[in-house]
């Protein structure tokens, strides 16, 4: 039998998250043989939808389309489904009252989010060229220098505590927000390197069933084994064995897709420097709530997409999301669903109460913010311990090992290097699959 898998490129891919499955699927797709190895019962990572009162997004809410993944999920018989129209105004809470955000730079500069200041400082900092040093700073580094602290405490803070679950003083600029990166690399005024980076236009949008139904769609295509954990790697002259419950498997080529402290155990015996600074990237823990409310419960229902909370305001929540002023069909007519986030790098230790400890405190939050009257008609939390991987320099220190070991025919497609979100987590797998069967000559 082993001959027989030696005659053919047959490829592992160790873990059915969203990058895994997206490589295996792509992969299979150029005519490469591929098994996917899962040690959960389910595919699919932390995209996870509960389905009961409401459609309840239990890891990531919203996927950004943009004409390359729109064209597959229609190849994949996946109707996407666009925000209600004007749900895009987003908020940030301030002095203990959300106000909106600015939509852009010249709302930014008319409104009165920041002082005469600091936009003075905003607008200076866009006008000065890049330095390439600036690129590796921490984004607190780069904001602070660059646009002064108000920049920092009212608009960055809450990005990368809302959006990241981070600390901007640990967060690298590189690794976070790789365009603004370039841009700060580059001899032009910031302002000009920003426009040159701008991203192609991308869509947010759902899927009917709730975003579980995209991994689901990719794995009905695939060869997948459910509760099948991989506890060891062992190099066999050109090729691997990966050993499971049922033995010692062979494969030609692995794609690791796993988190990094599963990956630092599998890395350990084979390459110990590397394995260590897997072990050491950080994780933001989160607790994601989804509250179901009657319709007439919110005194003050906040309009459009929902608020961030800058850490200098001292809430429980890193901020709200209002679901069903986005997507109406995930709860019944006449109700609300607000999804709230707690935790993060800032505040790991709020995950430490139990559930009605926790609930009781987020409750009070929505008294407060919203004028939330009476119990909700449905609460549903779940804890990640390990929610969103950090962006640190770290990950600067595996990119040449990993390219080595790609060299012997050990890759990695992870969502802890090269961007977290949805959108990157499909397109690293769809490059990484295209690189190998390009390599293998079954590139189609």
């Amino acid at each position: 039998m082993e001959s027989i898998f030696r005659e053919t490129i047959m490829i592992a891919v160790i873990g059915a998250g969203v990058s895994g499955l997206s490589c295996a699927w792509w992969l299979q797709r150029h005519g490469m043989p591929v098994r996917v190895f899962e040690a959960a019962e389910r595919v699919g990572g932390k995209v996870s939808t509960l389905a009961g009162e409401a459609l309840c997004e239990q890891g990531p809410n919203t996927l950004l389309l943009d004409e390359e993944l729109g064209q597959w999920l229609a190849e994949l018989g996946l109707s996407p489904l666009w925000p209600e129209q004007g749900s895009d105004l987003r908020h940030v809470l301030q002095r203990g009252r959300y106000r909106p955000l600015p939509a852009g730079p010249w709302q930014l500069m008319a409104g009165g989010l920041l002082s005469w200041r600091a936009k003075w400082q905003l607008l200076r900092g866009l006008l000065r060229p890049g330095d390439p040093a600036e690129a590796e700073s921490s984004l607190a580094a780069f904001c602070r220098r660059r646009f002064g602290q108000e920049v920092l405490d009212k608009l960055l803070d809450p990005l990368a505590c809302g959006v990241f679950a981070g600390d901007p003083e640990e967060l690298a600029l590189d690794e976070t927000l790789p365009r603004l990166a370039r841009a700060a690399a580059r001899p032009l005024p910031l302002w000009k390197g920003l426009w040159r980076e701008r991203a192609g236009r991308a869509r947010m949008c759902t899927l009917p069933g709730g975003l579980q139904q995209l991994p689901q769609r990719l794995a009905r295509d695939l060869d997948i084994k459910l509760g099948a954990p991989v506890t060891a790697l062992r190099r066999d002259g050109d090729g691997w064995r990966l050993r499971t419950r049922e033995g010692w498997e062979w494969a030609d080529r692995v794609v690791l897709a796993v988190p990094a402290a599963a990956a630092a155990e599998l890395l350990h015996p084979l390459a110990p420097e590397m394995a260590d600074v897997c072990r050491r990237i950080p994780y933001a823990p989160l607790a994601v709530v989804s509250t179901l409310l009657d319709g007439e419960a919110m005194e003050k229902p906040l309009p459009g997409y929902g608020a961030l909370h800058p850490s200098g305001e001292g809430a429980l929540t890193l901020g709200h999301l209002t679901v069903s002023n986005i997507y109406p069909h995930v709860c019944p007519d006449g109700t609300r669903l607000v999804t709230s986030f707690i935790g993060g790098r800032k505040h790991p230790e709020w995950l430490e109460q139990d559930d009605d400890a926790l609930l009781a405190g987020l409750n009070q939050e929505l008294e407060r913010l919203f004028g939330m009257r009476g119990r909700p008609l449905a609460q549903h939390l779940t804890r990640w311990p390990q929610a969103l991987p950090q962006g640190t320099p770290l990950q600067r220190r595996l990119r040449g090992a990993a390219e080595q070991w790609g060299g012997r025919g050990l890759h990695l497609c992870v969502n802890w290097l090269d961007g977290a979100s949805l959108p990157d987590c499909l397109r690293k797998g769809r490059r990484l699959a295209r690189r190998l069967a390009e390599r293998e000559g079954g590139f189609a």
